[in-house]
């Protein structure tokens, strides 16, 4: 006697596929951004490394797109959910979201480019994790407008930042490698400034450290917001 066998419906778990979970995905799909980077993230593939029929993953996100916004959930979790810094300035709180957006986005630099470059697919995650930053202006005393002005500048800024950052992929690099040579060769008088600075510094101290430049620029804008609005 012949056992019929139940069509598969299409998106369904298969059996042995039912421990299978959105979190699970995403996170094989993270280790699969993160070690080759964002084109190797195919739907086929994800299903070969987690070992299942790829319509099991359609199941739980739909498309390529989906599975990306789901990865910015991954990165971001940790953003929205932070506790109120009543115990500090509103300046430090505000500082301290910046640099967690930043680490958050450095601690996976093949999709830090994804999200900068298609903030479409991640846009409602971004939308909340920017909870922290508005909060900490909140206290400050700024209107609504101001606050949304300074944390789209903010935001702009670490963007910006991140894309220079994540290019490079050291922690440190030279601005003009031959700069010091350039400004010895000026003529007498010429950009006198700038030859000066340059000299002061020497070719040591023309290596651009992106740490300490994040933390200046922030300390600025900061200061700046402060001065300006309140």
């Amino acid at each position: 006697m012949i056992n019929a066998r139940k069509p598969h419906r299409s998106g369904r778990p298969r059996a042995g596929e039912g421990r299978l979970s959105r979190e699970a995905i995403l996170r094989a799909a993270l280790r699969i951004v993160d070690d080759e980077g964002v084109d190797a993230m195919t739907m086929r593939r994800l299903a070969s490394t987690l070992g299942v029929n790829p319509m099991s993953i359609y199941h739980h996100l739909p498309n390529k797109a989906a599975v990306f916004g789901g990865l910015a959930e991954l990165v971001f979790a940790d953003l929205e959910s932070a506790p109120p810094r009543e115990d500090v300035p509103w300046q430090e709180e505000l500082k301290a979201a910046a640099r967690a957006y930043r680490d958050a986005l450095r601690a996976h630099p093949n999709l830090a480019l994804q999200i900068l470059s298609d903030t479409s697919a991640v846009s409602e995650v971004v939308v909340t994790t920017v909870e922290p930053f508005y909060r900490a202006l909140d206290r400050g005393g700024l209107a609504s407008r101001q606050i949304f002005e300074a944390v789209n500048t903010i935001v702009d800024f670490i963007h910006g930042f991140m894309l220079g950052e994540t290019a490079v992929r050291a922690d440190t690099f030279e601005l003009a490698p031959d700069l010091l040579d350039r400004v010895d060769n000026l003529p007498a008088g010429k950009a006198p400034t700038l030859s000066r600075v340059v000299r002061d510094l020497g070719r040591e101290g023309l290596h651009y450290d992106f740490d300490t430049g994040f933390e200046s620029a922030l300390t600025v804008l900061v200061h700046g917001i402060q001065k300006t609005w309140t």
